[in-house]
């Protein structure tokens, strides 16, 4: 994500569910827009280092409720994260920007599809790349 107060939030949901799960900030350097940079700038200035980096584990799956903008930025990031067969969920989306989202996602992620649509709004899912 690129907000402390939900990285922060997420975790501590995680950790009262008892999920084996870890959300963090990516690095300043993997967001192009001015509007994730921004955030990120903000968040990462106030994180005191407990959000800042991945631990390299390989998850079962990705979802990510962001805008189109970060998640084409971070594609490389989350694909990354995501073992071999693995699942990715993405909303956050507004339906005239599927194709930039599938298109980015495509490279790493098979069967990349929008899989629901709710009043503008998508849902994109795939399965990593890999045996």
């Amino acid at each position: 994500d690129i907000d402390i107060d939900a990285v922060r939030i997420a975790n501590v949901n995680a950790e009262t569910n008892r999920l084996t799960m870890k959300s963090f900030l990516p690095p300043l350097q993997e967001t192009e827009d001015s509007e994730s940079k921004s955030l990120l700038m903000k968040a990462h200035s106030i994180s005191e280092n407990e959000v800042l980096d991945d631990d390299g584990f390989l998850y079962d799956a990705c979802v990510a409720n962001i805008l189109a903008g970060p998640l084409v930025t971070l594609a490389p990031r989350l694909a990354s994260m995501v073992k071999p067969k693995g699942y990715l969920g993405l909303s956050g989306i507004l339906k005239a920007q599927a194709e930039m989202v599938t298109e980015a996602y495509s490279q790493y992620f098979d069967s990349v599809v929008v899989e629901n649509e709710m009043e503008g709004w998508i849902l994109v899912t795939g399965i990593r790349k890999g045996s």
